[in-house]
């Protein structure tokens, strides 16, 4: 393959740093000027546009990927299963538009509709996905450069067009703009390489594996999604003390997944190959690596969670503090499950599997809100918790049907993974250290980030941890003049 994993992680890997540091600069200026009760209006549009779209992607981005790394080779066989996937999302984007649409009209007031109507023209623009054939071919480049310059677009939009803190439905138009611009890019460049055909569609044949993997987004709707739609009914504010904490460290742990998930296609190409050997050898130096920065990541947000807050919302959403440091402690299960999911349960067709545990451990967590709802005692963090505790179960289970019924040589948890994490709690003492000099949330923040990591890379090294000398290798040997540092 022409392609190699590492240059597609750099591309990945940056593209996710771009889409992390616009929300940083956007996040805290849209929560600081938005008025609370509206911006809690937003936010449960957006729980509401989130639910609906899981219906209209229908799996189609996650198939895709899969379906399309057995076949790229064939020009004649991507073209059939481009356009068969896309007359199928055409059909579920335009059926799920016009039900949300109805349903907003009939059941949301007046007052609040407008931002509602708006958002849900995100369900139209998703008609035009399809980002998941540039990512099976791995044209990250292309993917990067793209995404970059529309969001720099955005950007530019937030901060010359939203000045008030009414100015909500304008916010809400200008996301739906940015997100038809960029799936529209994708739509041509990718169409004009492998053009549409309307003969010779097999729509019932990637029906029913679509069919699956719509029950398996469905199913973890009962996760997160389902805390957020029932804190809607207990109060519109609670949601944004809630989903703050979840897309910060939702940012992160899509960031740092750029490492391991570009590893998708090429681990399908393995297993569709029967090359055992390079499949488990390229799984164990994605999750090792994955796993390498995630427990440092994690442990830091919880140890800044005060701070991150501050940031964010300026002294507005304080309740959010505990909330935070629950989610960067769920973030490391997270990262677990992503490989475990992505990596060896999807790429061996073990979806059935995951549908059943999901659904079991989801009813849990459904359960669990249920009485403390019941109790009136459910708030953005018991919410969060019996989520967790639900997650922790399912993991439990999945390393259970991969190490036994599947297995495979593959230890979460090993003195590798161990050493990450007893070095990330350096982080603690460090953190509290740098708060005590009163130095303020600012400070505090740009001080205690570079010593904390400097301190736990730096004992990597010397530990010579065989992982850290790998990616620094790699790192190095992009760089003029890297590498003279690598034969030291």
């Amino acid at each position: 393959m022409s392609k190699s994993i590492a240059t597609n992680s750099i591309y990945n890997f940056l593209l996710k740093v771009f889409r992390l540091i616009v929300p940083v600069l956007v996040g805290p200026y849209i929560q600081r000027l938005f008025d609370i009760q509206l911006y809690g209006v937003f936010n449960d549009a957006t729980t509401w546009v989130d639910f609906a779209l899981v219906f209209g992607v229908f799996g189609i981005y996650t198939y895709g990927v899969r379906e399309v790394a057995g076949i790229r080779d064939s020009k004649a066989r991507c073209r059939q299963l481009y356009s068969s996937l896309f007359v199928i999302g055409l059909c579920t984007n335009g059926i799920v538009f016009l039900a949300y649409c109805g349903t907003v009209l009939w059941s949301i007031d007046s007052m609040s509709r407008i931002i509602y109507l708006v958002l849900g023209c995100k369900i139209f623009a998703n008609i035009f996905m399809v980002e998941w054939l540039n990512e099976a071919i791995e044209n990250y480049r292309f993917i990067t450069i793209k995404t970059v310059v529309v969001r720099l677009l955005y950007v530019i939009g937030i901060f010359t067009l939203i000045r008030e803190p009414d100015d909500v439905v304008r916010y809400c138009l200008l996301i739906i703009a940015t997100d038809l611009l960029n799936n529209l890019i994708s739509f041509v460049y990718v169409t004009r390489k492998i053009p549409l055909q309307l003969s010779h569609l097999e729509v019932k044949r990637h029906f029913f594996p679509l069919l699956s993997i719509l029950i398996i987004s469905n199913v973890n709707l009962l996760y997160t999604q389902l805390d957020r739609m029932m804190l809607g009914q207990v109060d519109k504010v609670a949601i944004t003390i809630y989903k703050t904490p979840m897309d910060i460290t939702y940012m992160i742990g899509n960031l740092l997944a750029s490492i391991v998930l570009v590893a998708v296609p090429r681990l399908a190409y393995y297993s569709a190959g029967n090359q055992q050997d390079s499949f488990l050898s390229l799984l164990t130096k994605s999750y090792r690596s994955f796993m390498l920065v995630v427990f440092p990541a994690c442990i830091g947000i919880a140890c800044l969670a005060p701070e991150i807050m501050w940031i964010y919302g300026g002294g507005k959403y304080d309740e959010s503090i505990p909330v935070l440091v629950v989610f960067a402690i769920r973030t490391m299960e997270s990262a677990v499950y992503t490989i475990c999911a992505n990596e060896v349960l999807y790429v061996l067709h073990q979806e059935k599997f995951l549908v059943r545990v999901l659904l079991i451990c989801g009813l849990l967590n459904a359960a669990l809100n249920g009485i403390f709802f019941a109790a009136g005692i459910f708030t953005p963090l018991t919410a969060i918790l019996t989520t967790f505790f639900s997650e922790v179960v399912l993991m439990a289970i999945i390393f259970w049907f991969i190490q036994v019924r599947l297995k495979l040589p593959l230890r979460f948890f090993d003195h590798t993974t161990v050493k990450y994490i007893g070095l990330s709690l350096i982080f603690l003492p460090v953190t509290l250290g740098v708060r005590a000099l009163g130095l303020g949330d600012i400070l505090t923040s740009v001080i205690s980030v570079p010593l904390c990591a400097g301190s736990y890379f730096l004992a990597l090294l010397l530990l010579k941890d065989e992982t850290m000398l790998f990616l620094t290798g790699k790192v190095l040997a992009r760089i003029p003049g890297g590498s003279r540092f690598l034969k030291h």
